[in-house]
């Protein structure tokens, strides 16, 4: 904790009303400013800022405190890693600042785990040098990976003999328990071997760039999976991380772009392009962790996955996540080319992948093209939902050319005549006649200690049936991949995305009792 003078002197250089409105819209309302509060829900705005004070307080949740309290809060950071933060922004120099904080304290086991996990990644580094590893050397200059990109990502190399790499970190003095514990250890009748063996390895990365786990790609196209992840570990939580993140905390913010990929290669192609603000998902679905970690880049989000069906259909999805979020977005305007940035950048070069990548439309935008092209509105019900959706929308544009032009795209989209979409503008409401409404985005909720108690709709029973077929059956989740992409329901989803994720690495019959252990 910093002394209390510096604090004061900090607090002293700053005015709230100008760092608070430098994160969400404020307005002057008499001697103090108001804002929508960010720690509720808030439908009105209910945040009182105090110039004179230099304090703020929700009338509603109560929450307040000063400019440090706020930037603490916001973005979810220790009290004196806020000071850090509003101290660099403002141009505050104290030279008790330049002392780097203690880090927080880590649990023994921790230590351990980041200490085993810190030397296996530099033994793959070393590794990527050794002959065997040829044939991997070969596939990253095929696709253009140079020296210096490999140094910046950790590129490297798991040997072949998947026992070298568990001998390495034992004689290091790391035990089998540790080995296991960072997730790539696998057992064998001749003894215990790295699951990782004889592939290209991308390092993952938390926040603050501590290596958490691994991907390992697959050289040749064995029948294989092509990509190995870390399991969950006690330090790996794939919904926690996002690819590249620690090496775009200081610029996105800066430069005021971030790009979010599906791929780590794709990440790379960008910053050859010259757009190096860019990271990836570790899946297609969006966590509340990782829309976090975009919040607090305070910047626009440009969102590009894949130009096929799951992968706009996931956009949708990402678009819905980040609205609620208040996250200002873009989305990467593919028009009809479905190919992956790193394949644009390797046929056509740098200058076509920036132009392409720097070609950005409005959600609605995307929306509207993904009902008119992607998936077709063929029941009224279905008509009717999209035009009830964005509706709230239309009516936050002003009459004239734009509004125009979305109430033509609204209306090729459903159906709808323009006319009869202006009509329903006008009346203020949303008077449309719907049967009952099937859209329970959130009906599990951790306060309700029951949720099998809740009444499902047709809509969630159905999601729940295919749920228990997908646990039972490879089958099935080879046919939710190529045919309903995604459920509504949200923890269902949620639930798909991991059993994907477990039958992509683990071959054979799916069985409950081992996805439910691993």
């Amino acid at each position: 904790m910093y002394p209390q003078d510096l604090i004061d002197s900090l607090l002293k250089s700053v005015d709230i009303v100008d760092v608070i409105s430098s994160y969400i819209p404020v307005e002057k309302k008499g001697r103090s400013f108001m804002a929508v509060c960010p720690f509720h829900d808030d439908k009105n705005p209910s945040l009182n800022i105090s110039r004179e004070k230099q304090i703020f307080k929700c009338f509603v949740c109560g929450t307040g405190g000063n400019a440090i309290s706020f930037v603490s809060k916001y973005e979810k950071i220790p009290f004196s890693e806020a000071v850090r933060v509003l101290a660099k922004r403002v141009g505050f120099h104290d030279s008790r600042l330049d002392k780097e904080e203690a880090k927080p304290k880590i649990d023994e086991e921790t230590s351990r785990l980041y200490a085993c996990i810190n030397d296996l990644d530099t033994l793959y580094r070393y590794s990527l040098s050794i002959p065997e590893a040829e044939k991997a050397r070969e596939y990253l200059t095929s696709r253009n990976l140079l020296e210096d990109t490999i140094k910046k990502y950790g590129i490297g190399y798991s040997p072949l003999d998947g026992s070298t790499t568990v001998k390495f970190l034992q004689a290091k003095g790391h035990s089998l328990k540790s080995i296991e514990g960072i997730g790539i250890a696998l057992a064998k009748s001749q003894g215990t071997s790295d699951n990782n063996a004889g592939r290209i390895i991308f390092p993952l990365r938390a926040p603050d760039g501590q290596v958490v786990g691994f991907s390992a790609r697959r050289i040749e196209n064995d029948g294989s999976s092509k990509y190995i992840n870390t399991p969950e570990t006690r330090i790996f939580h794939k919904g926690s991380i996002l690819y590249n993140y620690h090496n775009v905390i200081a610029s996105a913010h800066r430069d005021g772009y971030c790009y979010v990929l599906e791929g780590f290669m794709d990440v790379m192609a960008l910053e050859k392009a010259g757009l190096p603000n860019a990271v990836a998902l570790m899946g297609t679905a969006l966590t509340q962790d990782q829309i976090h970690l975009l919040k607090r880049l305070r910047c626009e989000i440009r969102l590009c996955l894949d130009g096929d069906n799951p992968g706009q259909t996931a956009m949708m999805k990402c678009l819905s996540l980040l609205a609620k979020a208040k996250i200002n977005v873009r989305v990467v305007d593919y028009g009809k080319d479905l190919r992956d940035p790193d394949d644009i950048l390797q046929q056509d070069g740098p200058d076509v992948l920036k132009e392409k990548m720097e070609k950005l439309i409005s959600p609605m935008d995307f929306q509207l093209s993904f009902y008119r092209n992607t998936k077709k509105l063929e029941s009224k019900e279905d008509k009717q939902k999209v035009l009830k959706a964005f509706l709230p929308y239309l009516r936050s544009i002003a009459p004239g050319i734009e509004q125009e032009d979305y109430l033509v795209k609204l209306s090729d989209a459903t159906g709808y005549q323009v006319e009869a979409i202006r009509s329903l503008l006008k009346q203020g409401g949303d008077d449309i006649a719907e049967e009952e409404e099937i859209i329970y985005d959130d009906f599990v909720s951790l306060a309700n200690p029951h949720p099998e108690k809740i009444y499902l709709t047709k809509l969630a029973q159905a999601e729940r049936a295919f749920l228990y077929y997908m646990l039972q059956n490879r089958d099935a989740v080879e046919y939710f991949k190529k045919n309903i992409i995604s459920f509504h329901t949200s923890v269902y989803q949620e639930i798909a995305n991991y059993l994907i994720d477990y039958a992509s690495s683990h071959p054979g019959e799916i069985a409950l009792n081992s996805v439910l252990a691993a």
